[in-house]
C-alpha cells in the first residue's frame, strides 16, 4: 500500500504544481525537489514488490508511508492556509503580513526535515541490505478485456455441487403444513449459504409457490431500520431490474416500530417466503420474529448463519448443514471460472487439481483462487509457481490475500475501500466511484485522452468482478455493475489491511471507546455518537457515516483537510456548524438532509460532488455556479434556486445535474438556468411539483437541451405537449424518464420519443395532476434500440404497433395502469421479449394478456 500512497502524493503534488502554482509561490522549488525524492522512493517500492514478508523490508515501507502522509499534511495545510490568506481584506492582509512571509520559511522547513528522514530510510536500507526483489504483476490489456466480457451474467449458470442441496430445501419448503416454519441453512463463511438461498428464492418453483418474496440481510451488525426497509423495497418492487424505485419511503424519517407495522401488514393473509441472510444472534432473531404474521397459508421463512445454535433457537426440525464440494464438484466450478467452458488442458489437469485441493471444498476459496489463476498465463510453469508460492494457501484469509497481493497498484486502495462499508452493504457503484476519484485513486493515463474518470472507474469495479474479489448484485441494462457487495470474509481482509496501513479505522460500538491512537487517514462510523470532536484529527482525509440518527458536525480543526464526508441516505437532519472555509479539499460532500447549509461553501473550490437531497435553509450568498469543478450536483430544498446568474457561465466539468421535487418552479429558475452551460452534461434530472397553468415547465429552463450532445439520460416532469417537437432531445439519450403532467397527442408523442436512435430505456409516469388517457400509437420502424419500455399509474389505449417497431424489446413493465381497450397481439409475439411484467393491475387487462399469448421465451410475471 505504500508504493501507492507515494504515487498518489505524487500526482497530488504535481497537480499543486500545475493548477496551484500561485498558492504555492514561495515553497514551489522545495515542493518540486521533494517530488523527484518522492519518485525514487515509488521505484524502489515497486522493485522490492516481491520482498514485502520480510519483516525489515515490511518496517521500511512503514517508514515511507508515514513520510508520504507527513509530506501530504505538510504541503495540504499550507495550501490551506494561503488560501485562507487570501480572502482577507486589504486591512486583514496588512495585519498579517509578518504570517505571510513567515509561513513559508516554516515550510521549507518542514520540508527539509522530511528529505531528511528519507536519507535516513535510504541509509538503514543499505544498512540492513534491502535490495530489488522480484516484481512480476504484469497485466495484459487484451486478455482482461477479453476476460471482463466472457464473465458477464456467468454467476447462476456457474453454481456447481447445489442441486442436491436445493432440491432438499425447496421439500422443505413444499411440506403441507400450513403453519409459519423456518427452515435453516448452516455452514462457516464462504460456504456458499447465499448462494444456495439466492438459487432457491429464484427458483421458478419456488416463485409459483409463494407469490410473495423477500430478502433481507442481518449481519453481525444488525441495523434494524436499514433491514426493514430493504424487505419493504422487495415487497413493493416490480422487481424490474432496470426501475429506479421512489425513494420517499426510503428517506422519510419513520420509527423502526412504524416499519415493521408496514411490513407485517404487506404480508398478513397471504403466502409468503422471506429469506433472512446471515443470523448471528438470538436477540436479532427475537427482534425480527414477530414482524411475521403467521395466518396458516402455509408460509415460510429460510435463514442462513454460521451458528448452529440459530438454527434450533428458531425453531427448525431439520436444520440443513451445508457440506463442502467433492473433488469433482470443486473441480467443476474451478474449471468454469478459468476456462469459461472450454476443457483444460490435459498436461495442466494435475497442477490444477493440486492447487484447488489446498482450497478443502470451500466455494469462496476456490472461485478467489480461480480469479487470480484466470489472469496468468496457462502453462506448468506458471501453476507451479502459484502451486509452490510460500503462502500458507490451506487458510482461507491466505488465499484471499494473496489474491489482494496480486491486484495491480492502482486497484489495491478501491479494493481497500469497500472496507468502509458494513456488512452485506449493498454499494451503489456510481457513488463508489465518485469517492474513488474525489481520493484521487483514478487518473488518466493519457491527460488527451477523452475517456472521463468514471468510465475508468467503471473498468476498476470491472476488473475486481473479473477477480472475483467484488459481488454483482444487479447490473446496468448496457451490462455495468449496477450495484454490489462484498463478501464479508472479503471484508474482514480489507479492515484488517487497511488498519495495518493506517488506511482506515471502522467505528463500532464494540471499539468506539477505545480507538487506536493512530491516526488514520479515513474514518467510518458504523455506530451512534452524538460528536466526532475525539476522533477526527487534523491527518483524517474521509470521514464517514453509515448510521440512522441525528448528528451534529463539530467546528473543529480537523476536518481543515479533509476530502471526502459522506453520510448515508436517511441518517437524520445534520447541522453543518463547520468553518467550510478552511476545508479548501474537499472534493466529496454527500448529506442526505441538512438543516443549514452556510454561504461559505462557495470557497470550496475542489468540490466535486455535492449531494443534498433536502436542505431546509440555505444561507443567503450561496452560489452554485461558484464550484467551477463541480461533476455531480443533486441539490433539493423549498425555495428558490440558489446564485444568481445574469452573466453566461460554463459549467465544464458537470456531468450530472440533478433538481429535486421540493424545488420551486418559476421565472426567476428558469431565467438563472438559461444563462448556464453544461457542455459535458451526461445526466438531467428535474422534478418540480408546483405545476399550474401560469409556471414554466423545466423544458423551457434548458432552451438549448437538443445541444446538449453528451447526455445519455434525461428524468424529467414536464408540460408533455413541449415534447412533441423532434428537435427537443438530443440524439446521444439513452435513457428517457418523463412524468407526465398534461394531455397530450399520443401519435405524436410517442413517434417523437420512436426517432431517437439510441433510445433503450423509456419509462412514463403518471404525475398527480394528470387525468387522462395515452394513446399509444407507433408508426413503422420506430425505437429501433429500445430495450426497456416501463409504464406506470397510466390510463393506457394501444392503438397500433408498427410493422418493425421495437425490434429489440426484452423487458415490458406495466405497473398500476387502468383498463386499456386494446393491447397489440404484435408486441407480445416479438422474438426478442424475455419479460411482460404486469404489476398491481385490473385483472381483466391481465385476461387480455394471457389470451394475446406470448413467444415460447417470455415470460409472464403478474
Amino acid at each position: 500500500m505504500a508504493d501507492s500512497v507515494v504515487s498518489f502524493l505524487l500526482e497530488n503534488l504535481s497537480r499543486l504544481l500545475n493548477d496551484e502554482i500561485k498558492l504555492l509561490w514561495g515553497v514551489d522549488e522545495k515542493v518540486n525537489s521533494l517530488c523527484n525524492e518522492l519518485k525514487f522512493i515509488d521505484i524502489f517500492l515497486k522493485s522490492s514488490e516481491g520482498k514485502r514478508s520480510d519483516e525489515v523490508v515490511k518496517e521500511v515501507v512503514s517508514q515511507i508511508r508515514d513520510v508520504a502522509y507527513k509530506a501530504e499534511d505538510v504541503i495540504d495545510t499550507y495550501v490551506a492556509n494561503i488560501a485562507k490568506h487570501k480572502r482577507r481584506n486589504m486591512l486583514s492582509k496588512l495585519f498579517h503580513i509578518k504570517e505571510q512571509f513567515m509561513v513559508p520559511h516554516e515550510v521549507n522547513a518542514e520540508i527539509d526535515k522530511i528529505k531528511s528522514r528519507i536519507d535516513d530510510i535510504y541509509r538503514n536500507r543499505e544498512r540492513y541490505g534491502i535490495g530489488r526483489g522480484e516484481f512480476q504483476s504484469q497485466e495484459v490489456d487484451a486478455i482482461v478485456e477479453s476476460l471482463r466480457e466472457k464473465r458477464r451474467d456467468v454467476d447462476e449458470q456457474d453454481i456447481v455441487g447445489l442441486v442436491h442441496d436445493s432440491n432438499v430445501i425447496i421439500q422443505q419448503l413444499k411440506e403441507s403444513d400450513l403453519r409459519l416454519k423456518v427452515v435453516s441453512i448452516i455452514g462457516m463463511g464462504g460456504l456458499g449459504k447465499t448462494t444456495l438461498a439466492r438459487k432457491i428464492y429464484n427458483n421458478n418453483q419456488v416463485k409459483k409457490l409463494f407469490p410473495c418474496c423477500a430478502w433481507g440481510c442481518l449481519s453481525n451488525d444488525y441495523r434494524p431500520k436499514e433491514f426493514f426497509r430493504s424487505l419493504l423495497k422487495c415487497l413493493r418492487s416490480s422487481t424490474s431490474d432496470y426501475e429506479n424505485l421512489s425513494e420517499v419511503d426510503l428517506k422519510k424519517e419513520v420509527s423502526e416500530v412504524d416499519l415493521k407495522k408496514e411490513v407485517t401488514e404487506e404480508l398478513t393473509e397471504k403466502k409468503y417466503l422471506i429469506v433472512l441472510d446471515d443470523i448471528w444472534k438470538p436477540q436479532v432473531w427475537d427482534d425480527v420474529k414477530g414482524t411475521f404474521p403467521d395466518d396458516k397459508t402455509g408460509s415460510r421463512i429460510i435463514i442462513t448463519s454460521r451458528i448452529n445454535e440459530m438454527a434450533h433457537y428458531t425453531g427448525t426440525t431439520s436444520p440443513y448443514y451445508l457440506p463442502v464440494l467433492n473433488k469433482d464438484e470443486s473441480w467443476d466450478l474451478f474449471c468454469k471460472k478459468v476456462f469459461h467452458g472450454e476443457q483444460c488442458p490435459f498436461d495442466l489437469e494435475p497442477l490444477g487439481k493440486s492447487i484447488i485441493e489446498t482450497c478443502r471444498g470451500l466455494p469462496l476459496a476456490i472461485v478467489v483462487l480461480a480469479g487470480l489463476v484466470a489472469k496468468k498465463e496457462k502453462s506448468q510453469r506458471e501453476w507451479k509457481r502459484i502451486m509452490d508460492a510460500s503462502w500458507d494457501l490451506t487458510e482461507v484469509m491466505d488465499i484471499l490475500r494473496l489474491s489482494y497481493d496480486n491486484l495491480p497498484p492502482r486497484l489495491k486502495p478501491c479494493f481497500l475501500y469497500f472496507g468502509i462499508y458494513p456488512e452485506d452493504y449493498e454499494i451503489r457503484v456510481k457513488e463508489v466511484i465518485r469517492l474513488w476519484i474525489a481520493e484521487g485513486f483514478i487518473k488518466k493515463e493519457n491527460q488527451k485522452a477523452t475517456e472521463e474518470l468514471e468510465d475508468i472507474g467503471d473498468r476498476y469495479l470491472d476488473d475486481m468482478v473479473d477477480r472475483n474479489l467484488i459481488q454483482v448484485v444487479k447490473r446496468r441494462n448496457n451490462g455495468g455493475v449496477k450495484t454490489c457487495r462484498i463478501h464479508d470474509l472479503l471484508r474482514d481482509l480489507c479492515v484488517s489491511e487497511c488498519i495495518s496501513n493506517k488506511f482506515l479505522e471502522v467505528c463500532t460500538e464494540s471499539n468506539i471507546n477505545t480507538i487506536s491512537s493512530v491516526n488514520p487517514r479515513r474514518l467510518s462510523f458504523h455506530c451512534q455518537l452524538s460528536s466526532t470532536t475525539k476522533y477526527v484529527k487534523l491527518g483524517t482525509r474521509s470521514v464517514f457515516f453509515f448510521l440512522y440518527s441525528d448528528i451534529e458536525l463539530d467546528v473543529m480543526k480537523g476536518f481543515a483537510l479533509a476530502r471526502v464526508l459522506h453520510s448515508v441516505d436517511g441518517a437524520g437532519f445534520y447541522s453543518i456548524g463547520l468553518n467550510l472555509k478552511r476545508m479548501v479539499h474537499l472534493r466529496h460532500l454527500y448529506m442526505s438532509q441538512v438543516a443549514h447549509l452556510p454561504a461559505s461553501i462557495n470557497c470550496l473550490w475542489n468540490l466535486e460532488t455535492l449531494y443534498l437531497s433536502m436542505v431546509w435553509n440555505i444561507s443567503g450568498g450561496f452560489n452554485i455556479w461558484k464550484l467551477k469543478r463541480l461533476r455531480h450536483l443533486y441539490l433539493g430544498w423549498y425555495g428558490e434556486l440558489p446564485g444568481a446568474t445574469r452573466e453566461r457561465v460554463i459549467m465544464e466539468n458537470l456531468q450530472t445535474l440533478s433538481l429535486s421535487n421540493n424545488f420551486r418552479t418559476d421565472k426567476r429558475v428558469i431565467l438563472k438556468l438559461q444563462n448556464v452551460m453544461f457542455p459535458r452534461l451526461r445526466k438531467l434530472n428535474i422534478f418540480c411539483n408546483n405545476f399550474s397553468d401560469k409556471v414554466c415547465y423545466p423544458l423551457e429552463a434548458l432552451s438549448s437541451l437538443s445541444s446538449l450532445t453528451n447526455l445519455q439520460s434525461l428524468n424529467i416532469s414536464s408540460n408533455i405537449a413541449q415534447l412533441t417537437n423532434p428537435n427537443v432531445f438530443p440524439s446521444n439519450l439513452t435513457k428517457i424518464i418523463l412524468k407526465i403532467q398534461s394531455p397530450l397527442e399520443g401519435r405524436i408523442f410517442m413517434n417523437t420519443l420512436g426517432a431517437l436512435p439510441n433510445l433503450q430505456i423509456l419509462k412514463l409516469i403518471e404525475a398527480a395532476l394528470f387525468d387522462g388517457t395515452i394513446e399509444i400509437d407507433i408508426d413503422v420502424g420506430n425505437f429501433l434500440q429500445l430495450q426497456v419500455f416501463h409504464i406506470r399509474e397510466l390510463s393506457i389505449n394501444w392503438e397500433r404497433l408498427g410493422d418493425d417497431a421495437m425490434p429489440k424489446l426484452r423487458h415490458l413493465i406495466i405497473e398500476r395502469c387502468k383498463e386499456s381497450s386494446k393491447f397489440p397481439e404484435r408486441l407480445l409475439l416479438l422474438t426478442t421479449l424475455r419479460v411482460v411484467h404486469l404489476v398491481d393491475c385490473p385483472y381483466s387487462f391481465v385476461q387480455k394478456v394471457k389470451e394475446s399469448g406470448l413467444n415460447k421465451d417470455c415470460k409472464l410475471i403478474y
